[in-house]
């Protein structure tokens, strides 16, 4: 019996050796390293076996519908054959036998001009862009005249997503997607530039050349829109790893022991946030010689590298490489550098003071699986939780720290260290520069002040008391305005019409944020200024002013000082003819004018209201001469 047992035994010492040498193979195999610009794509659909819950958590992003073909199911914006009439020209979105298409109709006689098919779409979340095929069925794509807006539910010329005037030309957004969006919103791209070297001869031998229009592309893409390998990096390996059992097993023993396949949770912070800042970074290439590469084989970085090696991130002081825009880059930050646009989110949080916290990573904040999809936040990181993990004694003295009451917006970590102060996709968003408001040092940067954001009407003097009180500061720095208005006045309605086009863009924005509760005299000062802001000569600004109005008007509705001005706002199109357009203009003032102004609170002088709610001509005339000098053009790069 007991020669049995030990022949047992034996037997399964020589199986657990076995087995574990087998594991310890495996586990040596899973160590190897890939070159993983070398490896293949695979899509995303080759995760969902292994992966379920984690495949079906990103198909409800909107990421894995940035770049789709467009069908029934993808397109989003009526094709109604309504016609479409902006910045002189006569676009009808219509629908075919065999899709979707943007009739081009002449200004002057209505005859047809062209009929240009849509072959894939662009966004699904704030708003959706149309792209059409190039003529020679090249894989070459342009971006057309027209977004749909998901919130406003209407067409909008491409002019009016950004920040330029009523001057520009009807072309001026039409883009070449290969050598732009392709790079971003979808995996795996290389753009297979056909021609590049041809038109470089030409243009050598003094021929005039539009490479927007001229510039082919055989473009190859792992997957449209931005699928599982944008993040965690080109995945053929790591399934013909995974079709092997004991791979597979010893993957499953040792999470993240798999070296062919990237997890950004895995990474170091630095690491991980590289993964994120190859799109949510403003950036250029290295050198002139990397463009070549680029228009060919696409980028060079894959999850786990360093950026820094691949590209060059920008900042306030990174020349422009076009010499009829010298401020181009310059233009997409703050005079203080701070970013003011999204997609350069990378660049506001390593600018944070948070940033020495080694684990300070996008992914602390944000997630691909799970949480709303809409920001792409759990609840967890959409109060404090988040911040109050390294500060906590600030919580339990937190009505002390802010100086209002604990459960009110003001008391809100992000409301004052990540103010909204970015333009991007028709809408204002938060910094991710985490910094203290500090309202001279704002002032002097021409930037939005998280204080005076929140209170509108009231001055940069003020802001600069309050926060002293808060810090314990002796002196009180007066602050300076960079463009030169009046400190006197109240900031929120100044940068309105003195600002730059990105700050007059967030002045609009934060008039109309009526949740955070401002008195009904602050309402009404507010709507005062509004009404000029539709007169802008930028339709960004016109609709951010209008939207505004809407919502300052349904808010007093049922108070003791309605507006009544809910009739003549519908009639407003912040696109449409200029002089009907003022037509509209002037009738909403008169609405405002009709009420009863002798029942409304004496406006306080920091508005620059008198007592019938007009901003005195002098005023008007000074702010509105200074925006112009403000006035620059903010290459949004979206």
């Amino acid at each position: 019996m007991s020669g049995t047992r030990r022949r047992i035994g034996f037997t399964l010492l020589i199986l657990v050796i076995v087995l574990a040498a087998g594991a310890w193979r495996a586990h040596s195999r899973l160590a190897v390293a890939v070159d993983r610009t070398a490896t293949a794509y695979t899509g995303s659909a080759a995760c969902a076996d292994c992966h379920t819950d984690r495949h079906e958590s990103w198909h409800r992003t909107f990421h894995r519908t940035m770049t789709q073909d467009a069908d029934a199911q993808s397109v989003r914006g009526a094709f109604d054959g309504k016609s479409l009439t902006a910045f002189g020209g006569v676009v009808q979105p219509v629908q075919t036998d065999t899709g979707f298409a943007f009739k081009y109709l002449d200004a002057a006689t209505g005859a047809e001009q062209a009929t240009l098919p849509v072959a894939r779409t662009v966004g699904s979340h704030r708003y959706q862009q149309y792209l059409t095929q190039a003529a020679d069925k090249t894989e070459t794509y342009y971006r057309l005249h027209y977004l749909w807006h998901m919130e406003d539910q209407r067409w909008v010329h491409m002019n009016a997503a950004f920040l330029g005037d009523d001057a520009q030309p009807f072309d001026a957004q039409v883009t070449t997607w290969n050598s732009t969006c392709v790079f971003c919103h979808n995996t795996g791209p290389q753009p297979k530039a056909s021609n590049l070297e041809a038109l470089r001869a030409r243009a050598r031998a003094g021929e005039r050349v539009d490479a927007r229009s001229e510039l082919r592309f055989d473009t190859q893409l792992a997957e449209l829109g931005i699928g599982c390998e944008a993040c965690h990096g080109p995945g053929a390996e790591h399934v013909a790893r995974m079709q092997r059992f004991d791979l597979r097993q010893v993957a499953g023993w040792f999470k993240g022991r798999d070296r062919s396949i990237v997890n950004p949770e895995r990474l170091t912070a630095a690491r991980s946030n590289d993964v994120c800042g190859a799109c949510h970074a403003g950036r250029t290439l290295l050198d002139v010689a990397a463009l070549d590469r680029w228009m060919d084989s696409g980028p060079s970085f894959r999850p786990g590298d360093d950026l820094s090696e691949h590209l060059k991130v920008l900042d306030v002081a990174t020349p422009s490489p076009a010499a009829h825009m010298p401020d181009m880059f310059k233009n997409r930050f703050w005079q203080d550098g701070s970013p003011r646009l999204t997609a350069y989110e990378y660049q506001g949080l390593k600018a944070s003071a948070c940033a020495v916290d080694p684990e300070m990573s996008c992914i602390r904040c944000h997630t691909m699986h799970g949480g709303d999809p809409a920001g792409m936040l759990p609840e967890a990181s959409r109060g404090d939780a988040q911040c109050v993990r390294c500060h906590l004694e600030i919580k339990v003295k937190l009505a002390s720290h802010t100086g209002h009451a604990p459960e009110s917006s003001g008391s809100r970590c992000m409301a004052c260290h990540m103010p909204r102060a970015v333009y991007g996709v028709m809408t204002i968003h938060r910094t991710h520069l985490i910094a203290n408001p500090n309202a001279a040092a704002d002032m002097a940067a021409g930037k939005p002040n998280a204080c005076l954001n929140c209170h509108a009407t009231e001055t940069p003097q003020w802001a600069a008391a309050q926060i002293a009180a808060r810090t314990f500061a002796t002196e009180v720095v007066s602050p300076m305005r960079q463009d030169g208005a009046d400190p006197a006045l109240a900031d929120g309605l100044a940068s309105l019409l003195a600002g730059d086009p990105v700050r007059q863009a967030i002045a609009a924005f934060e008039l109309g944020r009526v949740e955070q509760a401002p008195t009904q005299a602050e309402l009404l000062a507010r709507a005062a200024w509004l009404i000029e802001g539709l007169a802008d000569d930028r339709p960004a600004v016109r609709r951010f002013s209008w939207k505004s109005l809407q919502a300052i008007d349904a808010a007093l509705a049922t108070s003791a000082t309605p507006l009544g001005l809910n009739d003549a706002l519908a009639g407003f199109d912040y696109t449409g003819e200029p002089g009907a357009r003022e037509q509209v203009r002037l009738s909403i003032r008169a609405a405002f004018d009709r009420n009863d102004v002798a029942k409304w609170p004496y406006p306080a002088p920091a508005t620059g209201l008198d007592g019938q709610y007009q901003i005195g001509v002098s005023t008007l005339t000074l702010l509105r001469e200074l925006g112009a000098r403000s006035d620059k053009q903010i290459d949004v790069g979206e």
